[in-house]
């Protein structure tokens, strides 16, 4: 897709509703809040970017863009974590690196709980020699390719994912531009209740539901693969986007850092 330049930023979508690659921005500077202004519009239409740097993204730069963006999200200590940025989460595929094989599965951060993560920062550290990659997929897209009755059955439903979290609508509107979504939690195992009846769809029923889901996100063509390299920095709305970590089955360090803002609450009661 061709170069587009607009309020001093030049980027380039990746995928009609999906992805675009700011070309002029540099994640290890401090943005202007005209810049940050820019960003979250792009974020909003694009649901992703991509920026990209020279060299490495700096633990304190990702930390300061992630705090412009809205209130980070702090994590609590994990072996292997920064002790100095508790904004950081650090995941690895070596165990004493961070935590470990994170994300394997389709799934918006924080999407099982009551208040998720609004967005997502990642950036690269170790990049094992058989590379790294993240799917990405629109859970607006992921709606909208449901065949008629699916997506009539699926707004009548919520999901539990077990007494830690709060149940969900499967289907709800984004907060900020009113899209219908899909909701994915591929890694937790779900029990779906009807709305209106208030009834709990039978174990076999609710397996056959996430299964289906699951079968979903993976149609061709329906999802987008960035492959690592060091000095890339991804912003993800998790409102509107599921992501993947790609496996690695290699023994050279694999080393990932996400930061977040926090989202809003679903419940006002909360």
């Amino acid at each position: 897709m061709e170069t587009i330049v607009k309020n001093g930023l030049g980027f380039k979508p990746i995928q009609a509703n999906l992805g675009v690659e700011i070309l002029n921005l540099d994640p290890n500077k401090t943005l202007s809040s005209s810049e940050i202004t820019e960003l979250n519009g792009l974020i909003d239409r694009y649901h992703i970017v991509f920026l990209k740097s020279k060299k490495p993204i700096e633990k304190e730069a990702q930390v300061t863009l992630t705090k412009q963006l809205g209130e980070p999200w702090l994590y609590d200590s994990i072996p292997g974590q920064y002790k100095d940025y508790p904004e950081i989460f650090k995941v690895t595929n070596q165990k004493g690196n961070g935590f470990v094989n994170a994300g394997q599965a389709w799934h918006s951060d924080g999407s099982v709980y009551n208040k998720r993560m609004h967005l997502s920062l990642f950036s690269i550290d170790k990049i094992p020699v058989d590379g790294a990659s993240t799917y990405f997929s629109s859970l607006n897209d992921a709606f909208k390719r449901l065949p008629d009755n699916m997506k009539q059955r699926l707004s009548n439903l919520q999901g539990d994912f077990g007494k830690m979290y709060r149940p969900h609508p499967v289907v709800w509107q984004h907060p900020i531009t009113d899209i219908p979504l899909l909701h994915i939690s591929e890694g937790f195992k779900a029990r779906f209740t009807d709305i209106t009846s208030g009834e709990p769809l039978s174990i076999a029923e609710s397996k056959t539901i996430q299964k289906f889901l699951n079968n979903h996100m993976w149609k061709e063509d329906s999802y987008y693969e960035h492959k690592w390299a060091i000095g890339d920095l991804v912003i993800a709305d998790n409102y509107a986007v599921a992501h993947l970590a790609k496996p690695s089955y290699s023994n050279t360090l694999r080393v990932l850092h996400r930061t977040a803002t926090k989202g809003l609450r679903r419940s006002k009661k909360d």
